[in-house]
């Protein structure tokens, strides 16, 4: 679980929605948003809304690999270690969440299987 360094002003901005630069501070806001708002069940569509947007802000409009990439593995690390800490069980819904990128992601794939040749 990253910790973001109190002091600098990021851990207030990452709190009011502000898009994660990284990695590290997409799971913080993750982890800070479900702690302080837990949700009603699996199916709670404010909280998968709110995680979703909080994915597209650090996608951004031009995702690259690493974003797609930084972004699959904040969502499996940081559903484990909500369950760890807080004992929410979100595995289905950031599941659901990752996995709607699918498609975006296999595009983009395809784009660069085109433009960069595929592996030989």
């Amino acid at each position: 679980m990253p910790y973001i360094k109190s002091g600098d002003g990021r851990r207030e901005a990452l709190q009011q929605g502000e898009p994660a630069q990284n990695a590290g501070e997409l799971n913080y806001q993750i982890f800070y948003y479900v702690k302080h708002n837990p949700p009603y069940g699996e199916d709670d569509s404010f909280t998968k809304h709110k995680i979703a947007l909080f994915v597209t802000k650090f996608l951004g409009a031009t995702p690259n690999y690493q974003k797609y990439n930084d972004m699959t593995g904040v969502l499996i690390r940081c559903y484990k270690e909500i369950n760890r800490r807080l004992d929410i069980d979100l595995e289905d819904m950031f599941l659901e969440i990752m996995e709607s990128y699918d498609e975006e992601i296999n595009e983009y794939e395809d784009t660069k299987i085109i433009s960069n040749r595929d592996v030989e």
